[in-house]
């Protein structure tokens, strides 16, 4: 049986698994514990996992994101699913899950992707998300 639940710390191995095979650079893993744990607890953030008869093999991160010169909005701050997985429907479950929370707080739902991934821009695209403008990320390391 396949579920879709709220993450828990002992997740942990999972989510990182998952996010490594995806390409996602590591990291220290304690700081890894350390984020996932501050989001668990998160009251504007819900992490949830995909988990079937071998265990957690998905996430989604969603973030309620609030903004003096725009409305409100749920945002997908990232997702993986493991690539074993991929294509039986596990990102469009979770994708629903983060569609029906953003339903129940009347807010819309973004995600915002690198440009290079356009295999993630076609699914997103086939789950009704439509493209609203492009930007850069600007970063200053301190």
């Amino acid at each position: 049986m396949s579920s879709i639940r709220d993450a828990v710390n002992l997740d942990f191995d999972a989510i990182v698994e998952a996010s490594e095979a995806l390409g996602y650079a590591s990291r220290d893993s304690s700081d890894i514990e350390s984020d996932l744990s501050e989001l668990i607890r998160s009251e504007r953030d819900c992490l949830w996992v995909f988990e079937d008869h071998v265990g957690v093999v998905g996430w989604l991160h969603a973030h309620r994101s609030v903004r003096v010169a725009s409305t409100a909005f749920i945002e997908i701050c990232g997702m993986a699913v493991h690539p074993d997985y991929q294509r039986k429907g596990i990102g469009t479950a979770l994708v629903s899950r983060a569609e029906t929370w953003a339903a129940e707080m009347g807010l819309n739902l973004r995600v915002r992707c690198n440009s290079v991934r356009e295999d993630t821009h076609k699914f997103y695209r086939n789950q009704g998300f439509s493209l609203v403008k492009n930007q850069l990320v600007l970063d200053r390391y301190l």
